[in-house]
């Protein structure tokens, strides 16, 4: 099956090639009942039939811009129709699309090298706004400094990246100490582990988990910062769990944005007091993850979560959890004075 945004086994018969004439028929003439995104992925496939290219390519011309900078921001989307966008984009200077693929961590990186090489100045600019990405994979880099449109700010920021980042004097370790109550649930529960847990003792396991832990943080401990994002990204549970502790903010910050990364490690973190402000604030601000009501009550309770976002996230609660943040001692007092006034009229409405 190819990955498709779309759901409709009608899209995915028109995507193999296994449609037939009157199908394709009424797909050119948008006579089908789909949504535009639904059109998009259609017609993008469509596209290597010669016969049917020339009104495929109207068609997909006229897909309204939102439709498809909304389309290419997803981390699901088909790599082969954000290809497409990207050239159309590239062709028309789209900076709407353009930016929305830089921002998708989900997209491989040859997605960024082909920016890099072909963009104008400032959508060079725009790519500096993926500093993950261009530090994990230094060629971008090389590639954007190849391009004759650079100007001397995107020069100057590039080489401030390879200072700061790539410099191996600078890569600090993460301590055993910092990261292994985090880590044991997270490795308990790996498939690897789960006959050592019906053969092992408590306390055997407890040791188990410890080596695995203590030969996951020499493997990261030996790696530069650029290794480190890469693994953020594309890695394990347990290397993210390790990563998310490293004293280099952009490491941090790499697992928060891997698309890989899954709600329950999510949950684990916001109920982790110890974790930097700046990642429960990155948390907070992405609307993927407080779409999850337990994110959303972990975000309250966390006293690093910013005031503005814990004061948006109050009016969700159900009654039983406005309850449990009024008496929170470690939650905000404005959280709480809040979570009590909602409290009290929702029971009043409840009464009504």
């Amino acid at each position: 099956m190819i990955n498709l945004v779309s759901k409709n086994p009608l899209v995915q018969k028109i995507v193999k090639n296994d449609a037939n004439k009157e199908i394709l028929d009424w797909l050119l003439k948008k006579e089908l009942a789909f949504t535009e995104e639904e059109y998009l992925e259609s017609l993008v496939f469509v596209l290597k039939n010669e016969d049917l290219k020339a009104k495929a390519l109207d068609l997909i011309k006229n897909i309204s811009g939102s439709v498809k900078e909304n389309y290419v921001r997803k981390k699901e989307a088909n790599q082969r129709v954000v290809y497409y966008l990207l050239l159309e984009a590239l062709g028309l200077h789209n900076a709407g699309v353009i930016s929305k693929i830089i921002q998708n961590q989900a997209l491989p990186s040859t997605f960024l090298l082909k920016i890099a090489e072909e963009c104008n100045a400032s959508e060079l600019e725009m790519l500096l706004e993926n500093q993950i990405k261009l530090i994990a994979y230094p060629e971008i880099m090389d590639s954007m400094e190849k391009n004759p449109k650079i100007n001397n700010f995107t020069r100057a920021k590039i080489k401030e990246i390879r200072e700061f980042y790539l410099n191996p004097e600078k890569n600090e370790e993460i301590f055993k100490n910092e990261v292994i109550e985090d880590v044991k649930e997270i490795i308990s529960k790996d498939k690897e582990f789960s006959e050592t847990k019906e053969e092992s003792t408590g306390e055997m396991l407890e040791i188990e988990i410890e080596k695995k832990v203590i030969t996951v943080l020499q493997k990261i401990n030996e790696m530069t910062v650029p290794e480190k994002i890469k693994l953020a990204l594309l890695g394990t549970k347990v290397e993210r769990m390790i990563l998310v502790r490293d004293p280099n903010k952009i490491v941090a910050n790499a697992v928060i944005e891997s698309p890989k990364v899954t709600q329950e490690e999510v949950s684990l973190l916001i109920k982790n007091r110890s974790v930097p402000g700046e990642i429960i604030g990155k948390i907070a601000n992405n609307r993927e993850y407080t779409k999850n009501y337990s994110i959303v009550l972990g975000l309250i309770q966390n006293p690093k979560t910013p005031i503005t976002s814990a004061i948006s996230f109050i009016k969700k609660l159900h009654i039983r959890d406005l309850q449990l943040i009024v008496r929170d001692k470690e939650v905000n007092p404005i959280i709480k004075t809040l979570a009590f006034n909602y409290h009290k009229e929702k029971e009043g409405m409840k009464k009504k």
